[in-house]
């Protein structure tokens, strides 16, 4: 099924095209990940729904079969894809709460900056959170030999699923994707059976027991000797109210076994390794 992608900028060029009689512009369709030259005539029956997405610039919108959808999911939980700027991958964004930093990057190199931590050639890895799968794609992009990846939320799977730029965790043989809780997922796994983790969980008020001792002693048990860990965790709280989340976080660490837990502020996050 061909799915063509538009974003308020996208939809703002078709119909500058439109009004400009023009017969042909060139625009992306997925989001920024190639361009194309499209016949500007397919749309001049929808230029008030154009108009819709050109007010809507923190929304992407998809079209199939000819009909126009807002890329987004609301069952339990509010969940839409946000652009990020020209030819850059779309943030997840969860009842108004955006899951990717975007503020002086975007989500893709962020992702990067977080796999350097922890993803090496020849590695086989765990990754607890999936997401829009960026962190897999930037562990693959530095040669690891496969990864596992845990998401607990099915909506955040369907948004993966349809988004241009997470196409690569689901047809590439080095990824499994696993849909569970990674509570209990982990307890599947042996004994030292991974190189790395990367651990990328919620904020803390959305997925508390990520942030237990007991389930760091789990991540522990399946992580090889001399194998590292890096755990995201961010900044809630820390500017206005003085709360050190990481502070605790590696006291936790340390009580489970994990040593060299050192913070790295630059990507809001603490590696620690199995000795």
């Amino acid at each position: 099924m061909v799915m063509r992608f538009l974003t308020a900028s996208a939809a703002k060029v078709i119909l500058n095209a439109i009004r400009a009689g023009m017969s042909e512009v060139e625009v992306s369709l997925d989001l920024g990940r190639t361009s194309s030259t499209i016949r500007v005539d397919v749309y001049e029956r929808d230029i008030d729904k154009l108009k819709k997405i050109v007010a809507d610039p923190s929304s992407v919108y998809f079209i199939r079969d000819g009909e126009y959808y807002k890329a987004a999911i609301s069952r339990d939980h509010f969940y839409k894809l946000m652009p990020t700027g020209e030819n850059t991958a779309p943030a997840l964004v969860i009842d108004g709460v955006l899951m990717h930093r975007v503020k002086e990057t975007n989500p893709m190199d962020d992702a990067s900056s977080k796999a350097v931590h922890c993803a090496k050639g020849g590695f086989n890895m765990l990754e607890v959170c999936t997401g829009l799968g960026y962190s897999t794609i930037a562990c693959l992009s530095r040669g690891v030999a496969s990864i596992i990846t845990i998401e607990k939320d099915h909506d955040v799977l369907d948004l993966a699923r349809i988004n241009p730029w997470s196409k690569e965790i689901f047809d590439n043989p080095h990824v499994t994707v696993i849909e569970g809780d990674a509570i209990d997922v982990i307890r599947e796994f042996d004994n030292r059976q991974f190189d790395s983790i990367l651990h990328d969980p919620p904020r803390f008020t959305m997925a508390t027991e990520l942030y237990t001792k007991e389930f760091y002693r789990d991540l522990f048990r399946v992580l090889k000797s001399n194998g590292v860990m890096f755990h995201y965790v961010g900044s809630p709280g820390a500017r206005h109210r003085r709360i050190d989340l990481q502070k605790g976080i590696m006291s936790r660490l340390r009580k489970v076994g994990f040593l060299q837990i050192r913070r790295r502020k630059n990507v809001f996050g603490i590696t620690a390794k199995k000795p």
